[in-house]
């Protein structure tokens, strides 16, 4: 086998030990709250939209790559809303595909604010394709053919937010899913992930606000780590922020704001860690629109 393609075959068995719902982690979890909280539905008081392209270690020979989209929306009830989730994600010879919906039950606790509790549901599918592998020896029949399998997905979530602040708690995938053996999906708690994330906006100005952010992930099996992140906001029309995450990245992000209810966002990951010297970072993209049947003002929903 040759070494490119050894090389990531390593690193797709390191992101796919104990593979949930996404193996690659999303790096713009603060402007896309719902992706990894599905009791944030509803939160934009609109119909909003969310669509990224990431891409992981650019400049390794086919390198990890994904592509998400998410939905959500309040119902006639302000109490409901309701929320989609679609991803797939390539790693050399492997893929995953997913789809999810959610209902979310929200409480108005105090004016302005809401706590809300979520549960989802939907399928994953997974699949490698050994015929991708280039070999020394064309005819070793133990990288020969394809392997596949399908399995359910549900999640839960609760959240508490308004105009200042958010915080949460979930977890989006109760079922794991063994890569080496592509046995269908297993249901144990000690390699679920769990997600606790939180922010607050601070106004400096009138036209300058910082807000800090951070998300933890906590995985009995696979072990644990943060993202701590600052991000500033001018006049609410661009941001940029930094973010250190405690397995050795940091992340740089920007975002503008095009339209009342139109931004797009890019972040810029680099490994602090050896894995650093052999790639040139990964890139994720997104765009976001809100149709606004519910917003009254022109300045954008941050929180």
């Amino acid at each position: 086998m040759r070494t490119p393609a050894l090389i990531i075959i390593i690193l797709t068995l390191s992101l796919s030990s104990a593979f949930g719902q996404k193996a690659m982690t999303l790096s713009q979890y603060m402007h896309n709250r719902f992706a990894i909280n599905s009791a944030f539905a509803g939160s934009r008081e609109a119909l909003s939209l969310f669509g990224s392209f990431r891409k992981q270690w650019a400049g390794l020979p086919e390198s990890p790559q994904a592509q998400y989209f998410t939905g959500h929306t309040p119902l006639k009830n302000p109490n409901m809303a309701m929320g989609l989730q679609i991803f797939n994600e390539t790693f050399a010879i492997k893929n995953n595909f997913g789809a999810s919906l959610s209902y979310t039950y929200r409480v108005r606790i105090i004016p302005y604010t809401w706590m809300a509790f979520s549960a989802s549901g939907g399928f994953a599918s997974y699949a490698i394709n050994w015929n991708n592998v280039t070999l020394e020896d064309a005819s070793d029949q133990v990288f020969g053919g394809n392997e596949s399998s399908i399995g359910p997905q549900a999640g839960f979530g609760w959240s508490i937010y308004n105009d200042r602040f958010f915080g949460g708690f979930s977890i989006p995938e109760f079922f794991s899913h063994n890569f080496e053996e592509l046995d269908g999906t297993n249901f144990d708690p000690q390699k679920m992930d769990y997600l606790v994330t939180g922010g607050y906006m601070l106004d400096f100005s009138s036209t300058l606000s910082f807000q800090p952010s951070f998300m933890a992930k906590i995985n009995q099996e696979t072990g644990s780590w943060a993202d701590l992140s600052g991000t500033m906001i001018y006049n609410n029309l661009i941001w940029g922020g930094v973010t250190y995450r405690t397995r050795e990245e940091i992340i740089f992000h920007t975002g503008w704001q095009l339209l009342p209810q139109l931004r797009m966002a890019y972040s810029y990951d680099y490994s602090l860690g050896d894995i650093g010297q052999f790639n040139q970072g990964s890139h994720e993209i997104s765009i976001q629109y809100d149709f606004g049947y519910k917003v009254k003002t022109p300045s954008p929903k941050f929180f």
